[in-house]
C-alpha cells in the first residue's frame, strides 16, 4: 500500500543541487528510507500552506488584539467611573468634614465670646440717676398724686428760720415735670393780692405735702386766674 500511494505524491530528488532549485514555499519536506533505497534521498512536498497558516495566524492574531482592545477599553471605562465615584466621595466627605469643623468652630467660639455687656449713653445715665434720686425720695416721704387745680397744703422747713416748719396752701397752677427737678406752682391770695410760689417736688426740706381737695379744670395750667377777679383764687 505504501509503494503504491508514494509514486503519486513523491517525486525524485536528483543527486546534483544545480539540477533543482529549492521552492521557498515548500511547507515541509521528509526522507524515507527501506532497505533497498538507502542511497536515495527522497523528499515529500505538498502544497504551499506558508500562506493560509499565515492568514490564520493574523486573524487570530487580529482577533485577540481586537478582543485586547476592547478589554482595554472597558477596563479604563470602568477605571474612569470608578475615579469619578471616588473623586464624588471624597468631595462629598470633604464637604461633610468642612461643615463639620465649621459648626465646631461656631460652638466654639459661641462658647468662649462672652455676652457684650450694652453700652450706656450719657442720657441713660442721667435718667438712671433721676430714677434712683426719685426712687430714694420716695422711699422716705411718699409723694401723692397731685394735679392742676388741686388744693394741696405744704409743711417746708426754712434753714434761715431754725428750722422750724413753715405752712403753705393754695392751689396748684401748673406742675413742670422734669425728673427729681419737677416742681408746682401754688398760688393763693394774702391781704388781697394774689401771691404764687414754686416748690421743687423732691426737695429734702419739704417734710409733709397732703392734697386738701381735688378740683376739674379743663386746662393744664390756670394762668388765666392772673387777670381774675380774687374770689377764683381762693378757698376754705
Amino acid at each position: 500500500m505504501g509503494s503504491q500511494v508514494l509514486p503519486q505524491a513523491l517525486h525524485w530528488i536528483p543527486r546534483s543541487s544545480t539540477q533543482c532549485i529549492p521552492s521557498k514555499r515548500l511547507g515541509f519536506s521528509t526522507v524515507l528510507s527501506r532497505g533497498p533505497f538507502v542511497s536515495h534521498g527522497v523528499s515529500v512536498s505538498t502544497k504551499p500552506i506558508g500562506w493560509n497558516l499565515g492568514f490564520f495566524v493574523n486573524a487570530q492574531v487580529k482577533d485577540s488584539f481586537v478582543v485586547r482592545a476592547e478589554s482595554n477599553e472597558e477596563a479604563e471605562a470602568n477605571e474612569s467611573i470608578e475615579e469619578e465615584q471616588n473623586e464624588a466621595v471624597q468631595a462629598q466627605g470633604d464637604v461633610v468634614v468642612a461643615v463639620e469643623a465649621e459648626s465646631e468652630d461656631k460652638v466654639e467660639e459661641e462658647e468662649v465670646k462672652a455676652p457684650r455687656k450694652p453700652r450706656v449713653k450719657l442720657g441713660d445715665i442721667m435718667g438712671i440717676l433721676n430714677k434712683r434720686a426719685i426712687e430714694a425720695s420716695e422711699s422716705e416721704r411718699p409723694i401723692p398724686d397731685i394735679r392742676t387745680g388741686d388744693v394741696v397744703e405744704i409743711k417746708l422747713e426754712v434753714p434761715e428760720n431754725r428750722r422750724r416748719l413753715s405752712i403753705y396752701k393754695g392751689i396748684v397752677m401748673s406742675r413742670q415735670n422734669a425728673g427729681i427737678h419737677t416742681t408746682i406752682r401754688i398760688r393763693r391770695i394774702i391781704a388781697g393780692i394774689g401771691v404764687e410760689i414754686v416748690f421743687p417736688l423732691y426737695s429734702p426740706n419739704i417734710k409733709e405735702i397732703k392734697v386738701v381737695s381735688h378740683r376739674k379744670v379743663r386746662r393744664a395750667r390756670l394762668y388765666y386766674l392772673r387777670d381774675k377777679l380774687p374770689r377764683l383764687s381762693t378757698f376754705k
